[in-house]
């Protein structure tokens, strides 16, 4: 950690001078001036696109999160049909109403979820 903190300082410092002795013999700036005045933009450039690149990563990893509980909270299920007793593979929501269309018979079909406690047993 202390060692790219450093590497950076290194960097910053070795552009600015570039930029200073570029400066210096262009305009009639003293060196230390254009020194100075390039660091304090690379730090405020360096800010900002931390500030972004950190924002965009929050949202992605959000995303993925929401994708996520969605994923969770949906299942598929092999269930009968109430007119012609097929099997049919439907997806289940728990957030929703799950209702579906018999994929032999085409009648329309409504997933009541119900739930229950049994006694664990030990054999």
């Amino acid at each position: 950690m202390i060692t790219q903190i450093l590497k950076s300082l290194f960097t910053v410092s070795l552009v600015s001078g570039v930029i200073g002795y570029i400066g210096f013999q262009a305009t009639s700036a003293s060196f230390v001036k254009v020194f100075f005045i390039s660091t304090i933009i690379q730090f405020i450039f360096f800010y900002f696109y931390n500030s972004i690149l950190s924002y965009v990563t929050r949202m992605k990893l959000e995303k993925e999160n929401l994708d996520t509980i969605k994923l969770i909270n949906t299942n598929n299920v092999l269930i009968n049909c109430e007119a012609c007793k097929k099997v049919n593979s439907v997806r289940v929501d728990l957030s929703t109403n799950n209702d579906f269309v018999c994929e032999h018979c085409k009648s329309e079909n409504i997933l009541e979820i119900e739930y229950k406690t049994i006694v664990k047993t030990k054999i």
